[in-house]
């Protein structure tokens, strides 16, 4: 007998178990619980499109659409901008050592991502992935994106450069690095899997084109959401937020629904294209 395979939110759940307890852990719990439905939505979108060799337009769209989901590294940097400028604010009251901290705790999220650390630029390995299964770097084209994409960055560009209150930014951070441990633990096996049974490539190359994925794995992503956390405590401090003037459950729930809105139409699309 087989064991079913973990969901994403099993693998949300052991990254929440090992962060220290702080006001955003339950309501976190609370919403993935909440959105069952949604993160069914988004695991049967990435079966539907390993379970056969896909078609290199298929595999465009699927590319360049869930690229749309993952530009984190560009918003964390943004919201990192916007503390900066917390920090010349001459007014009273804003602890600026903790502001600092919040800072650095926001740009560990980021080392990865932008190859400080001299490893290569994530968007080069999400590059490398991408041409195996597009035939080239065609599915960069914009008319490759579905409007719930464009939509989906557009709301994180909106709560993470936009909005007045960082707060929201920083919230979105949270969800966002959270619920990509998930994904990322989620999707490997089944990559692997289409790689194996589809593509003519030594063991050496389907590592090299599948790093994308495999580099997020284990404690890489656990490690962004625990900086991610961090940031927000430093942030309450530094400016005296109450986190209980926001509503947690809510703003989580509403990152999961964006981003299965993005990945049902991937699954719609999937089935009308050659």
């Amino acid at each position: 007998m087989t064991t079913p395979q973990s969901r994403i939110a099993d693998h949300v759940h052991s990254a929440l178990d090992v962060v220290p307890q702080t006001p955003i852990i339950e309501p976190l719990r609370r919403a993935f619980a909440a959105h069952e439905g949604a993160l069914a939505d988004i695991e049967n979108a990435f079966r539907t499109f390993t379970s056969a060799a896909p078609t290199p337009e298929r595999a465009r769209y699927f590319f360049h659409s869930w690229s749309l989901t993952n530009h984190s590294a560009m918003c964390v940097s943004g919201i990192g901008n916007r503390i900066t400028l917390r920090l010349l604010d001459e007014r009273n009251g804003i602890d600026k050592p903790r502001l600092t901290s919040a800072l650095l705790a926001l740009h560990r999220i980021s080392d990865e991502d932008l190859g400080a650390l001299g490893g290569t630029l994530h968007a080069d390995l999400f590059y490398e992935m991408a041409d195996l299964f597009c035939d080239g770097d065609a599915w960069m084209r914009r008319g490759f994106a579905l409007d719930s994409a464009r939509a989906f960055k557009d709301y994180k560009n909106r709560t993470g450069l936009r909005m007045p209150d960082l707060m929201f930014g920083l919230l979105s951070t949270v969800a966002h690095e959270v619920y990509t441990h998930g994904e990322v633990e989620f999707i490997l096996p089944l990559f692997r899997g289409l790689v194996q049974q589809h593509f003519d490539i030594d063991e050496k190359q389907q590592r090299r084109r599948l790093a994308w994925i495999s580099v997020h794995c284990g404690p890489t992503e656990r490690e962004h959401f625990r900086h991610a956390v961090e940031a927000i405590d430093h942030y309450c401090a530094a400016t005296h937020t109450d986190l209980g003037a926001y509503e947690l459950e809510q703003l989580f729930g509403e990152y999961i629904e964006n981003k299965a809105a993005v990945m049902r139409d991937l699954s719609r699309l999937m089935t009308t294209l050659n």
